[in-house]
């Protein structure tokens, strides 16, 4: 063989085992992937590699990252109002890979405010009965729903309920007998006025005035609606229970402190950091906060909404708004949930 032949094989082994390590490398050693996003809005894709590079990208629902390196990587994406996400993954050699990427809203305590709207007509409807509020003494607000504002005046034998619309006289609804009336019992009990005689808290329903008194020990904080007509949700000092109006029977709930049921039939549940036997019941090794949990009316799956250092007492439901009260009766609103 000639000197010049022999030369020329040799560089085409060289150039061939050049081209069979970049291929190796860098062809053969690389992937794709292919990620789908939930929810609305821009998000700040992430990938960071094994060996520190990092390949960043905005993505609406879809993003794709082409021939990338195949090592392993974390992945974290970010979008103003969520939860941030945080995956590892493995790309292998060639590989076209799919992955769903889920994200939740970040749900948030905010100090609740009065709607606009609710504020002008409250003080415009208290403004409408400042002369009866003047004439009589003892009069007390019970709160203000979208239909109206409810308040009582003092009669002989007990009180007078009255509702008064915008723009239209004041209407008696029905009347209830002596005792101590509960301020703003409207937003304490959902349809209930409260009226303590003789060491007794009696309910009366805003619907038709019918008395209803809770076979129940303990001091009764709450009392919320279910979407059975027959069975409330009563939250007291002792915890909370699911009541039988019709029997007039209680059963305690032994894992939460409070609970609210939605429109929709989820449970929201409150599980206070004080309460040692509900947390070691569910497993909760968190000692430093409050939990919410959102319950599915169906599944029963569980997932932690919230956490908050601040104490909790109670949680409420009132037009359409999920609200956490603290153990100084200061009200919050629990926003995101959906």
């Amino acid at each position: 063989m000639s000197n010049r032949l022999l030369s020329l094989l040799i560089l085409v082994l060289l150039f061939g085992g050049l081209f069979g390590i970049y291929y190796y490398f860098f062809v053969a050693s690389t992937a794709s992937i292919s990620l789908i996003i939930n929810g609305s809005g821009s998000a700040s894709i992430a990938l960071t590699s094994e060996f520190g590079n990092s390949y960043d990208r905005e993505c609406d629902k879809n993003c794709v990252f082409k021939n990338i390196p195949a090592v392993n990587y974390t992945l974290s994406a970010k979008r103003e109002g969520y939860t941030p996400v945080i995956k590892t993954f493995v790309l292998n050699r060639g590989e076209m890979k799919k992955m769903l990427i889920t994200m939740d809203k970040e749900v948030v305590l905010t100090e609740q405010k009065q709607k606009k709207e609710e504020t002008i007509a409250t003080i415009k409807l208290k403004k409408s009965i400042q002369d009866i509020m003047e004439t009589n003494t003892g009069w007390m607000i019970l709160g203000y729903r979208t239909n109206g504002l409810y308040y009582a005046l003092p009669n002989e034998n007990g009180w007078n309920i009255f509702m008064k619309k915008e723009w239209a006289e004041a209407t008696e609804i029905f009347k209830i007998p002596d005792g101590e009336l509960t301020a703003k019992s409207l937003d304490i009990y959902e349809g209930y006025i409260a009226l303590e005689k003789q060491g007794k808290t009696s309910f009366y329903s805003l619907m038709n005035g019918a008395e209803t008194i809770f076979a129940f020990d303990g001091k009764i904080l709450g009392v919320k609606d279910t979407l059975d007509n027959d069975t409330k949700i009563i939250t007291s000092d002792t915890g909370v229970s699911m009541y039988t109006v019709s029997e007039g029977t209680s059963r305690p709930n032994p894992l939460y402190d409070d609970i609210i049921q939605l429109s929709s039939g989820e449970i929201v549940a409150l599980v206070k950091k004080s309460s040692k036997e509900k947390r070691s019941l569910l497993s909760i090794a968190d000692t430093s906060n409050d939990l919410v949990f959102l319950i599915g009316q169906d599944t029963r799956e569980r997932k932690i909404l919230l956490r908050t250092p601040k104490n909790g007492k109670m949680l409420r439901y009132k037009n359409g708004e999920i609200l956490f009260v603290d153990e100084n009766n200061e009200t919050f609103t629990i926003n995101n949930v959906k």
